[in-house]
């Protein structure tokens, strides 16, 4: 496939991101906004900016017909969905391919194996990868209290296509927890199947990144943990050797390479693990594109995950084998979001009055926005992410501590002095966190 113009159906530092790799190729770039972005920084960066004539999320950025329109309109031969939005679309590719307009990311079949999580998990048990205990989908009219019943609480209700998940500890609950996320399912992937999952309570969110090329060649690039989160968000990822005990982390790298091998995945994504205090190990899912945190797979690693992918996309060979991949340093990315953490549930609404990102050797800074510019519901959540890396974890800690006191935002509230405590934790420091460990260290008052 030759390009020679590409629209970007993404946001934020992603899309600028995008922007500058293909203009480094030569190639022109087209980007797509909503009304509340039409000054942001990478529709000025792009080559030709196509207003999507919508306000939402939904309306612009999620419609995928929309966006399919406007890559023609604007005459692209492909279009690059980042790492959110449509990038696990089925129905957007569909469209895209029907159109005759390419997408660069992954091979149509394999994502479908990978986002449906049933086929996910038919692939699974065939090279014996450990499992939660599932329910199959549910009916449309089903609301799952016989099934939630029998599996045992807490539970999650989840998109049979990824993307939307609800968790419930009370049985009663669990009816408008299945409408909700099958409502929800509906918008963000077209499908608005759902089903029950055992909850796990207590464990460390991994997932390992693996990449595969139409050879059928795949490499896994080691493991990353973003247990810090809330309400699924990550806040804090960390990646680098001894993320997780050796024995675990030698049994999921190759688990994950077999399982892209089965699906015949071709791209760049990540099997997405539980692990348990007493180092079981579980598949919780495929994230079938980039994810929020490549770059901080990229600084550890010294790759270009986008080259990567747009490369296998369009059928070269991964370029490298197992034996290449070497991790010797340590990592932490930061994710800071509009959040006021005495009022979590709480929609921010508000402007970029001061913008101040750290600087440094080892620090990257990543920002979608600028100063002056809203920040609400309909705009990017994500205002920056910076990447941080040393040679052991409590030399990664020290200068990410560092970098939060030399970022400055003002005009709206923000998780960054939750960040700098989160980062003083003594047990934080010791490793020793879980994926509720955010929520336990906010005003319980605020949390329903």
């Amino acid at each position: 496939m030759e390009l020679k113009r590409i629209l970007v159906a993404s946001r934020g530092e992603i899309a600028r991101r995008l922007i500058r790799y293909y203009k480094g190729l030569g190639i022109e770039t087209v980007a797509v906004f909503s009304e509340p972005d039409v000054d942001q920084p990478w529709v000025e960066e792009a080559d030709y900016p196509v207003y999507l004539n919508g306000k939402t999320v939904a309306e612009t950025y999620m419609h995928p017909q929309r966006v399919v329109s406007a890559a023609l309109d604007a005459g692209c031969d492909a279009i690059h969905p980042g790492y959110c939005f449509l990038a696990e679309r089925i129905d957007f590719i569909q469209y895209a391919l029907n159109a005759n307009m390419g997408v660069i990311g992954n091979e149509p079949r394999a994502l479908w194996r990978a986002v449906d999580r049933f086929e996910l998990r038919k692939h699974a048990r065939e090279v014996n990868i450990p499992l939660v205990p599932a329910s199959d989908p549910l009916d449309e009219k089903d609301d799952g209290v016989a099934i939630g019943a029998q599996l045992g609480l807490p539970l999650f209700v989840k998109a049979v296509g990824g993307g939307v998940i609800r968790r419930v500890s009370r049985l009663e609950d669990l009816p408008a927890a299945v409408a909700t996320v099958r409502d929800a399912a509906g918008l963000v992937t077209g499908e608005r199947s759902v089903f029950l999952e055992r909850a796990v309570d207590k464990l460390r969110s991994v997932s390992t990144t693996v990449a595969g090329d139409r050879q059928g060649n795949v490499v896994h690039l080691g493991e990353s943990d973003s247990s810090l989160q809330y309400q699924f968000h990550t806040w804090v990822e960390e990646t680098g050797k001894d993320l997780v005990p050796h024995d675990v982390s030698a049994r999921l790298g190759p688990a994950a390479a077999e399982l892209a091998r089965k699906i015949g995945w071709v791209g760049v994504g990540r099997v997405r693990w539980a692990v348990t205090p007493n180092d079981g190990w579980y598949l919780l899912g495929f994230s079938g594109r980039l994810t929020t945190g490549y770059t901080l797979t990229e600084q550890v690693l010294g790759i270009d995950l986008i080259d990567l992918q747009h490369r296998v996309t369009l059928g070269e060979n991964v370029g490298w084998s197992q034996g290449d991949v070497k991790i010797e340093r340590h990592g932490v990315q930061l994710r800071v979001l509009p959040v006021d953490p005495l009022r979590p549930e709480a929609d921010v609404d508000g402007h970029i009055e001061r913008l101040v990102l750290p600087e440094g050797d080892h620090v990257l800074s990543e920002t979608g926005t600028k100063e002056g510019q809203p920040c609400n519901p309909d705009t990017d959540p994500l205002l920056a992410k910076i990447t941080i890396t040393g040679p052991t974890r409590h030399a990664t800690l020290v200068r990410a501590r560092a970098a939060l006191e030399d970022l400055v935002i003002e005009g709206v509230p923000t998780n960054r002095d939750f960040l700098m405590r989160l980062l003083a934790d003594e047990a934080v420091w010791r490793g020793d966190y879980d994926t509720h460990t955010i929520e336990r260290m906010l005003p319980q008052d605020d949390i329903a």
